[in-house]
């Protein structure tokens, strides 16, 4: 596959207007945190295994069954 060029449209940028700075970098940072880019960055910065992986996938998933079950349910576990 060849390497997708990245355009404007991908990068983020705010425009500040009227000097507010601190709205601007408020939006930045929801931004950021919106793309899952620091995420991305923090899981290339080490190697982890696939069997690390896995569990992990398999441990949010358990976070997530639970979440979402009654609370009737929830005593028993």
């Amino acid at each position: 596959m060849a390497k997708r060029e990245k355009t404007t449209s991908d990068l983020l940028y705010i425009k500040v207007k009227d000097g507010k700075f601190e709205h601007a970098l408020k939006l930045f940072k929801n931004r950021v945190k919106e793309s899952g880019l620091l995420l991305e960055l923090k899981e290339k910065a080490f190697y982890t295994k696939p069997s690390v992986k896995r569990k992990t996938e398999r441990n949010l998933a358990k976070l997530r069954y639970k979440s979402n079950m009654p609370k009737e349910f929830k005593k028993l576990y």
